[in-house]
């Protein structure tokens, strides 16, 4: 009995090591950046890759019939598709204005959903965000040490049957959650 108890405290010791990832962080100087200030970090992301995902929504969305099970962000969950179509069409005029100018984010600040200015473009950031951090596409600078970060941790958290992404600091602080974008606005929606 002894020896099943070890045997299942070392598998389940394997299974919390390999839920632990560290992404190594590209060094590659980009021409244009958007700046997301978080409360611990300051993400800086590649315009060329947002620009990669409204040509892809370009082509995806019409065919889905703007359905808005395209995003995992909780911010669509209540919309019909002729608003994710509005949306989409107001964030992609936006978008199209905004290449030569300077983009910055807060999490410090309240962004609505429908304001005509660049927060309509956040949503769709916070949908691709886990994605290219994953893959170490964004900058990351600690905000306590003003210094960028060459590589952080990614860890797993399971909430309400899916599992999410948690962004930390090799010393263990929270960069940035997925649940918080994904799952946590529930009450806020009224779903």
């Amino acid at each position: 009995m002894k020896k099943l108890i070890l045997l299942a405290a070392v598998l389940a010791g394997s299974f919390c090591c390999l839920a632990q990832n560290i992404v190594k962080v590209y060094d590659n100087p980009y021409k244009d950046s958007i700046f997301y200030q978080l409360q611990t970090a300051v993400l800086i992301i590649d315009k060329q890759d947002v620009e990669d995902y409204f040509k892809g929504l370009d082509t995806i969305l019409p065919q889905r019939k703007y359905a808005k099970d395209v995003f995992r962000n909780i911010q669509f969950a209540h919309l019909r598709p002729d608003e994710v179509q509005r949306h989409y069409g107001m964030a992609s005029k936006f978008w199209a204005a905004s290449k030569g100018s300077e983009l910055r984010y807060s999490t410090d600040k309240l962004t609505l959903f429908w304001n005509d200015n660049e927060t309509v473009l956040l949503p769709y950031i916070d949908e691709i965000l886990p994605e290219l951090m994953e893959g170490g596409r964004v900058q990351v600078v600690d905000r306590a040490t003003g210094k960028r970060v060459q590589q952080f941790q990614v860890d797993y958290e399971d909430v309400g049957m899916k599992t999410y992404k948690i962004f930390r600091f090799v010393k263990g602080k929270t960069i940035w959650r997925e649940s918080e974008v994904f799952v946590e606005q529930l009450s806020v929606v009224g779903l």
